[in-house]
């Protein structure tokens, strides 16, 4: 009788959850399922938003970098700064007339326009660089990185590193003989300067008598021209869908050719105004659209009395936000810009500005 008393309230104890407690138990399980949940897609969502936001900020400072760091070297000749002292097998091109042309003297043409360190072209609605009166051909209307929108604006200036640099190696690893500039790099444009003179001719040119300058302090270095645009990126968007991304791009010579460059990704939109000295006292008297500006019109400012470039640009998300529409419009020099976002998403956004002075304006 005692064993048997024993089993019975063995099994009394263990006896399981009534059906009552399950439930109970499975509900609250999936209301604290439900919160870590929604805890995790808020997260996640915070967290896309943010990237999104960081790559914005990193590509809008590294493009106004370049920007800023470009135009705080135009018109920078090797310390000298009267231009009418340059000669060379090739020399300083006089000509107004501001063209970028893919034909065979185009690039040495437009390369050697030292008088015109600075050059811009105020482009708006279905505008091209290359339609008739624009002339720069060498920014493409389609096929790769085509022009998308935007104003252009074109730097020159003598690189700071001279030859023999890393920039510009001599010896250079081609093969022997590889140590002068006509055995490395001749197709490329150089300009030999000291204080008060200057030789500017191309690579293969470098040992003519003709280049030769005899001065203290002499320094040789590479002839940059750079024209910056925003163009379609060639690299593949994460989002296929809603079509290229647009980048900042620009022209520059690569082996005495055209070559565009992708600078900067998700660059919407580059406008451009600029600051003009007319009474001479290096102080901005009112700031121009490039359409406002001509060196062969005299009731317009001349692109020589150009001191400061005041840029903006406009950096986007790589995709679309589900959910998230962006109707801003923003203020860009002339251009009031509302971005066309499509199927009602919406691309996160950054305005950035900068305003420089020009070191090296006459």
């Amino acid at each position: 009788m005692h064993t048997h008393k024993y089993l019975t309230k063995s099994r009394y104890r263990s006896r399981g959850f009534s059906m009552v407690e399950l439930m109970v138990a499975l509900v609250i399980t999936l209301i604290l399922l439900a919160g870590i949940g929604q805890i995790f897609i808020s997260s996640k969502k915070s967290f896309v938003i943010q990237n999104a936001l960081a790559r914005i900020q990193e590509n809008g400072r590294y493009a106004m970098d370049i920007l800023v760091s470009d135009l705080r070297r135009a018109g920078y000749w090797g310390g000298n700064a009267d231009i009418t002292t340059i000669t060379g097998s090739q020399g300083v091109n006089l000509t107004a007339a501001e063209e970028c042309a893919d034909t065979t003297a185009g690039p040495s043409d437009w390369t050697r326009m030292l008088g015109r360190s600075v050059y811009g072209m105020n482009l708006s609605g279905t505008a091209k660089p290359s339609d008739t009166g624009n002339d720069y051909g060498c920014i493409k209307d389609a096929g790769a990185s085509p022009y998308v929108r935007g104003d252009v604006l074109l730097v020159r200036y003598a690189h700071p590193s001279s030859i023999g640099s890393i920039t510009k190696p001599l010896p250079c690893s081609k093969a022997a003989p590889n140590t002068t500039i006509k055995d490395c790099y001749p197709n490329e444009y150089f300009l030999r300067s000291s204080l008060f003179r200057g030789r500017l001719f191309q690579g293969v040119n470098s040992e003519n008598t003709e280049n030769n300058l005899v001065a203290p302090a002499i320094r040789t270095a590479e002839l940059v021209a750079h024209a910056y645009y925003i163009g379609e990126s060639s690299t593949a968007s994460a989002c296929p869908a809603d079509g290229a991304v647009p980048s900042l791009y620009r022209i520059s010579l690569v082996n005495g050719a055209f070559s565009a460059e992708e600078v900067a990704y998700g660059v919407d939109n580059l406008q451009i105004k600029y600051g003009i000295d007319t009474s001479g006292n290096n102080v901005v008297d009112r700031y121009y659209d490039a359409d406002e500006i001509d060196s062969t019109d005299l009731t317009k400012p001349d692109w020589e009395n150009v001191i400061v470039a005041r840029t903006w640009l406009l950096v986007r998300a790589e995709c679309p936000e589900t959910g998230y529409t962006n109707s801003t419009t923003y203020a860009m020099g002339d251009e009031n810009y509302t971005p066309a976002d499509t199927a009602n998403r919406g691309y996160r956004r950054k305005l950035y500005t900068s305003t420089v002075k020009l070191r090296n304006s006459n």
